[in-house]
C-alpha cells in the first residue's frame, strides 16, 4: 500500500465512523417514533380505549338513570335516594363528557361528542326544573335522543379502537366489544325501569311504552346468556352473574305481570339499580383484564 493510499484510508475512517453513528441515531429516532405512534394509536388520549368505551357506555346508562329518577319524582314518589341519584348523575354525566372531549383526537369522535353536548344542554335544562307532569313528558321526548347520541359515541370509539388494531396487533379488541356489551346492560336495566314508570304515568302512551319494554327485556336477557359463556370470565364475574340471574329471575318468572304493571314502583327501582351496580362491577373487571393483557 502506497503512502498516498494509507493517507486516504486514514481520512475515510472518521467519515465511516460518523456515518455509522448517524445511522444508529436515525434508527433510534425511527424506533422511538414508531413506538410513540403505536402507543398513541392504541390509546384514547391519556386513557385506554377500554376505559373510553366504559366511560362512554356509562353515559348511556346515566341518560336513562336521570330520566327515570326525574319521572319518579314527578309522579310524587318521596324518596331521598331518588333525589340524590338525579343530582349525582347530572354531575357525573357532565364530568365524564368533559373527560371524553379532552382526550378525543379522532374527527368522527369529536363530532359525536358535539352532538351529545347539544342534546345534553336541552335535556339538562329540563331536569333542572321542578319535577312535574309536563316536564316529565319533555324528558320522555328527549331521553331517547340523548341515549342514541351517547350510543353512537360508544360505537365510534369502539370503531376507532378496531381501526388502530388493523395496523398494530391488538389482542384486546374482542375485550373492547365485551366491555361495551357488559356496559350496555347497565343502560338496559335503567331503561327498563324508566319505561315501566312511564307506562304507569302516561296511560295514553302505554302501548308504545310496553313495546319498548318488551324489546329491552329481550335484549337484556340475551346479553346475560352471551356474557355467561364468554371466555374472559373469572370466578368473580361468574359469581356476580349468579347474583344477577337471581335478581333477574323474578322478572323472568312473571314477565306478563311486569309488562302489565303488577310490580311496585320502588321494587322495580331498587331491583334495576342492583342490576346496574352488578353490571358496573363486571364491566370494570373486564376492563381490568384488558389492561393486564395489554
Amino acid at each position: 500500500m502506497t503512502n498516498k493510499s494509507t493517507v486516504l484510508l486514514a481520512m475515510k475512517k472518521p467519515t465511516i465512523m460518523k456515518n455509522k453513528k448517524n445511522l444508529i441515531l436515525l434508527m433510534l429516532i425511527l424506533f422511538s417514533g414508531i413506538n410513540k405512534m403505536i402507543s398513541q394509536s392504541q390509546s384514547y388520549g391519556a386513557i385506554s380505549y377500554n376505559k373510553a368505551v366504559n366511560i362512554s357506555g356509562k353515559q348511556r346508562m346515566l341518560s336513562q338513570k336521570m330520566s327515570k329518577a326525574y319521572l319518579l319524582l314527578a309522579k310524587g314518589i318521596r324518596n331521598e335516594d331518588i333525589k340524590t341519584e338525579l343530582n349525582s348523575s347530572k354531575f357525573i354525566f357532565a364530568r365524564q363528557l368533559s373527560i371524553l372531549k379532552e382526550n378525543a383526537s379522532d374527527h368522527a369522535i369529536k363530532l359525536y361528542i358535539k352532538e351529545v353536548e347539544v342534546i345534553w344542554e336541552k335535556f339538562q335544562e329540563i331536569i333542572n326544573k321542578t319535577p312535574n307532569f309536563n316536564n316529565a313528558q319533555e324528558v320522555m321526548k328527549l331521553n331517547t335522543n340523548l341515549l342514541n347520541s351517547c350510543h353512537q359515541l360508544v360505537l365510534t370509539i369502539e370503531a376507532a379502537s378496531n381501526y388502530s388494531s388493523k395496523f398494530f396487533y391488538n389482542s384486546n379488541q374482542d375485550l373492547v366489544e365485551i366491555v361495551n356489551k357488559s356496559g350496555k346492560q347497565r343502560m338496559l336495566s335503567q331503561r327498563l325501569c324508566l319505561y315501566y314508570v312511564a307506562s304507569e304515568m302516561f296511560p295514553t302512551e302505554k302501548n308504545d311504552y310496553t313495546k319498548i319494554i318488551n324489546i329491552v327485556f329481550r335484549d337484556f336477557n340475551d346479553a346475560i346468556g352471551f356474557l355467561l359463556i364468554n371466555s374472559y370470565n373469572t370466578i368473580e364475574t361468574e359469581e356476580e352473574l349468579g347474583v344477577i340471574m337471581g335478581l333477574w329471575a323474578k322478572f323472568q318468572n312473571d314477565k306478563n305481570g311486569f309488562i302489565n304493571g303488577d310490580f311496585e314502583l320502588e321494587e322495580v327501582f331498587n331491583s334495576t339499580n342492583k342490576l346496574t351496580k352488578s353490571f358496573n362491577k363486571i364491566t370494570g373487571i373486564y376492563e381490568n383484564i384488558a389492561k393486564k393483557n395489554k
